[in-house]
């Protein structure tokens, strides 16, 4: 917790619990945006449990495969952290994300994350690691828009804008494989240098980013499923690349209003109703923020401080058991009982 504090500040926090408040009377009173939005939270009562809870499923993938992500992209700098470790510092930072805007989750992740390596310039370094992934995600991204391009889904001009940049990560590992960091800045590069020297050492990062991409897919089409929208798959092909794109700069906490809006936006390309694609689009705001901050909940319980491991491990046992028994009350609730 001060760690995040630390990369927070007071200002941001006291910024996000001011925003949080305004949403918080919006979403308390949606007829104060208009008919359309009443009208579109009228349509979620007639949303499938089943396919909600395996888009859920799919954003827990997609989280945990982006917390093995960071865990390879820190290993290029010489890191070593296990991939639960890794999962609870991902986690903490997505708990950030969905209350603090401008993605202060990131700082937090890079914090922790940079404690895995040595003394000395590690912030640096894993800033390094956080760029050699974003590169990693456009090569997985262009991916993603060549197959949604081959089902008719999506332009292919994205794809110049994704290639350029996998180009110039490429021209700096080529660039900087041979040389050795002289100066604090230079180590800016270390993940870099390690992908020139042994480009094999990317296809980890790249697996677990396809994995975490995949997962987002999943549950788009999931979610698309279970509001009665026509060929899900193939709008979730349209759904994921725009979420991508209105996360780069969020300007609300858990980019509250733009990822529905992007989503929204999307499925109307597909052709639907804006009520049904604005319903689609809370729905898949509403899943993914509550597998984050489940998922985030759990990773600030794993990393808090304990007096003694026997503590640690009754507080962990306990807080699985009481999660577990929640979940299948939930399952039971929506999903079990309606069919007795």
């Amino acid at each position: 917790m001060r760690q995040i504090s630390e990369r927070v500040g007071r200002r941001g926090l006291a910024a996000a619990a001011g925003i949080l408040a305004v949403l918080a009377v919006v979403a308390l009173t949606p007829q104060l945006l208009g008919s359309r939005v009443s009208d579109a939270l009228d349509a979620l009562g007639s949303a499938d449990p089943k396919w909600l809870w395996l888009g859920a499923a799919g954003f827990a993938l997609s989280t945990l495969a982006a917390a093995g992500s960071w865990r390879s992209a820190i290993g290029l700098c010489g890191g070593r952290v296990g991939l639960s470790d890794a999962a609870a510092r991902y986690g903490a930072g997505s708990f950030v994300n969905t209350f603090v805007p401008a993605r202060a989750g990131d700082a937090v992740r890079i914090g922790l994350f940079s404690r895995v390596l040595g003394r000395g310039d590690r912030l640096w370094r894993t800033g390094g690691a956080f760029a050699a992934l974003g590169a990693a995600r456009a090569v997985v991204l262009a991916a993603l828009v060549l197959v949604g391009a081959a089902m008719g889904a999506l332009p292919l001009w994205p794809l110049l804008v994704l290639l350029a940049l996998v180009v110039a990560a490429a021209a700096v590992a080529t660039r900087v494989r041979q040389g050795e960091a002289q100066r604090r800045v230079a180590h800016l590069l270390d993940a870099f240098r390690t992908l020139g020297r042994e480009p094999r050492s990317g296809l980890r990062l790249l697996a677990w980013l396809a994995l975490s991409v995949g997962g987002r897919v999943a549950a788009a089409a999931a979610i698309g499923a279970a509001l009665g929208i026509g060929r899900p798959l193939t709008a979730a092909f349209l759904i994921v690349p725009a979420v991508e794109l209105a996360g780069i700069v969020p300007l609300t906490p858990g980019n509250l209003g733009i990822t529905s809006g992007a989503v929204a936006m999307a499925f109307q390309a597909h052709g639907i109703s804006f009520t049904q694609a604005l319903a689609a689009g809370i729905a898949f705001h509403a899943v993914e923020t509550a597998i984050g901050i489940a998922f985030g909940l759990g990773s600030l319980l794993w990393l808090a401080p304990y007096p003694s491991p026997g503590v640690r491990r009754v507080a962990l046992l306990a807080a699985g058991a009481s999660a577990s028994v929640a979940v299948a009350g939930a399952l039971s609730a929506t999903i079990l009982i309606p069919l007795v």
